[in-house]
């Protein structure tokens, strides 16, 4: 069996810890609003930086799960042959033992991302901010990627996280007029590979989502967050008959043949952060799905615990256990 995730949007992830501080930290905050000095000077310290983006978590739990040689798993990543995109190829490259990594190079800027948090403050509350840039691509990447998407053939293809911006010309940035987030990427890449690949399994939302389910050549499955689910208007789940997996604070939904049914979560002594969760669901959805043969209910619970191991753990997605996994899944399995 292969897995082929593609990811379009490749980063280098960097974690800071800050600390309540009128000159080197924040003023006030709490789950929903940060406030920060003007003119201050940040002083965050560095606890982790990592090769980021939600198709890159996705295949770094894999890596964690997999069991045996029977599944291959490769990552796809669209990057630019820069300092900065051999940087983030690295970084992956270094985190993956037995994930493949192979590069597909565009033209574009690789993309950086912060995550700053404040540990001290009560997991349930927990202030945090995240500066996260779009990836850019100039006009001619879309054409690259399209066109490896056409000699693509897989068993199971997933596609994480949002499309990048595509500029118009060298020098294109996010704040260019000339610049648009491709928003038809996915849908075309899908149609492309639809005859080639036996199960196909996103997460994304708004625009991007919504021309998928418009598609006559839609997905299989769709994970996404209660907020991205409804980031698009009701009337297009009306025609997709795939797997569905909405995920809350609770656990999620499943539905599947159009039948609703609840999956609780595992229960957390210690939230570290819930950076990644989502994507942790999504792997641990997968192989369970389709490389195990679970039904989609108890695939569904093996996602859920698989984002508890990684909420619990100081490292998130980095360091998921499979021991963890199971001891969780266990605690959830009926």
């Amino acid at each position: 069996m292969k897995i082929t995730i593609l990811e379009f949007a490749p980063c280098a992830d960097t974690i800071y810890h800050i600390r309540q501080d009128a000159d080197e930290g924040y003023t006030t905050g709490d789950r929903s609003t940060l406030t920060i000095r003007t003119g201050v000077k940040l002083r965050p310290r560095l606890v982790s930086y990592y090769a980021g983006g939600k198709a890159t978590n996705v295949a770094r739990v894999l890596d964690r799960l997999l069991t045996n040689e029977d599944v291959d798993v490769e990552l796809v990543v669209f990057r630019p042959d820069s300092p900065e995109g051999r940087y983030i190829h690295d970084l992956q490259t270094g985190a993956l033992d037995r994930v493949r990594v192979k590069p597909v190079i565009i033209s574009g800027k690789a993309r950086f991302c912060i995550d700053l948090t404040d540990p001290a403050t009560d997991p349930r509350n927990r202030v945090e901010f995240n500066i996260s840039p779009r990836a850019v691509w100039e006009a001619d990447a879309k054409d690259i990627a399209l066109k490896f998407a056409s000699d693509l053939s897989t068993d199971v293809l997933i596609i994480a996280g949002n499309p990048p911006m595509i500029g118009s010309g060298q020098g294109s940035g996010v704040g260019s007029r000339s610049s648009e987030l491709a928003v038809d990427l996915y849908a075309r890449v899908i149609e492309s590979v639809r005859q080639r690949v036996g199960v196909i399994s996103i997460d994304t939302e708004k625009s991007s989502l919504a021309r998928c389910l418009e598609s006559t050549s839609k997905p299989d499955a769709i994970k996404i967050n209660a907020d991205e689910y409804a980031s698009v208007d009701e009337r297009l789940w009306n025609d997709f008959d795939g797997t569905l997996v909405v995920t809350d604070s609770g656990g999620c939904l499943v539905r599947e043949n159009r039948m609703d049914t609840r999956a609780e979560g595992a229960a957390v002594e210690r939230l570290y952060s819930t950076v990644g969760a989502g994507d942790a669901v999504h792997a641990g959805f997968i192989i369970a799905r389709w490389g195990w043969g679970f039904d989609a209910l108890r695939a569904a619970r093996y996602g859920l615990a698989t984002a508890a191991a990684a909420v619990s753990n100081p490292e998130g997605t980095r360091d998921v256990s499979r021991q963890d996994v199971e001891r969780l899944f266990a605690e959830i399995d009926e």
